[in-house]
């Protein structure tokens, strides 16, 4: 058997390599181009950066000042989840419980595992929202931060009303099957506000809802047909329904998806117990996949210069971010911050 020259072996392996890599390149390309296009025709910003729970990396999340920075810094979306109180207050608020993010168990004790609409929103203005992430972040800690609150939907709209920058509102309905009629409540006050039905033709989506419960955003296509909606998606979801099952509902109900990202691929929280294979969604196979569905394409939660970066060549068309700091820097929005001014400009 002939042998051929171990030069001519590499110098064909790396011909193949080029190759391949000439065709993916030019793949994710065509690919980012058709996600232009397609958020040009729906009017929303790209590439999106989204302030995943405000400015969350420097200040608690979803408080006055993660809001107010991540408007500042130029974020094209304030994100946060939505849930109700006691009283049937919509307040902005992550977890079912406020344990990690408040003093309940001191102020209320044997209550701290209780779910917000056990509360009322006047017990909720005696907790401290903030002391928690001087705690946890002392390198971030801030004085100010002490005794911050928790937000009303309307004091989070009256921070993205104000000020210069303008940005939207990406809204997630948390846990939405808690909440009985908690759509209907939302377009209701978002409509008295002006951000649905309003006469003036913005030149950029301003509203975003969100939600993991696809019943949820049924819902809220029927109240409000013209607001995009995203369907976020998780592991156990993809394991069940599959990229093209999830696709497939992302496209009927949103027309956006929620992928993840890298580091909740490879995190402590991945539910391992359920889908043993690790796996990215945000691979720029399935985000061409959506881009030609007509779904826009937002992964969470993306913290990492590299993969923003990454994400940006793969064609996705915006992030979920904790970093908007460093977002809007990677992406060209605003040079990189004097975030001690900011500060000072805030008041925090």
């Amino acid at each position: 058997m002939r042998r051929w020259p171990k030069v001519l072996i590499i110098t064909g392996a790396a011909v193949v390599v080029l190759i391949a890599g000439i065709v993916i390149a030019c793949r994710t390309l065509g690919e980012a181009s058709r996600g232009a296009a397609l958020a040009r025709l729906m009017g929303l910003p790209r590439p999106a950066v989204i302030a995943h729970r405000g400015a969350s990396y420097l200040a608690p999340e979803e408080t006055r000042p993660a809001f107010l920075l991540a408007r500042e810094l130029g974020a094209d979306y304030l994100e946060f989840d939505i849930q109700r109180t006691q009283d049937n207050v919509l307040i902005a608020l992550h977890d079912d419980n406020l344990s990690r993010t408040t003093n309940v168990a001191e102020v209320f004790p044997g209550r701290e595992r209780d779910t917000v609409d056990k509360f009322t929103f006047d017990e909720l203005q005696r907790l401290d929202a903030g002391s928690w992430f001087n705690a946890r972040f002392p390198d971030r800690a801030r004085v100010s931060f002490k005794g911050l609150k928790v937000l009303r939907l309307e004091e989070i709209i009256a921070i993205a009303e104000s000020g210069a920058q303008h940005p939207g509102i990406y809204i997630e309905t948390k846990a939405a099957a808690r909440f009985p009629g908690i759509e209907q409540q939302l377009v209701a006050a978002l409509t008295e506000r002006g951000w649905i039905g309003g006469t003036a033709a913005p030149d950029r989506v301003r509203l975003i809802f969100q939600s993991f419960e696809p019943e949820s955003l049924v819902r809220l296509k029927h109240l409000a047909p013209d607001v995009p909606r995203l369907l976020l998606i998780d592991e156990v979801m993809a394991s069940r329904d599959g990229w093209e099952g999830l696709l497939a509902k992302a496209a009927a109900i949103g027309p956006g998806i929620g992928t993840w990202g890298y580091r909740w691929a490879h995190g402590p929280d991945w539910s391992a117990k359920v889908v043993t294979q690790r796996y990215v969604t945000t691979w720029p196979w399935f985000t061409g996949e959506a881009h030609r569905a007509g779904v826009f394409v937002h992964p969470w939660t993306i913290d990492d210069r590299w993969e923003m970066r990454m994400l940006a060549l793969s064609g996705a068309d915006g992030i979920f971010t904790n970093r908007a700091e460093l977002a809007v820097s990677v992406y060209g929005h605003a040079p990189r911050p004097d975030l001690a001014t900011l500060w000072q400009a805030i008041g925090y």
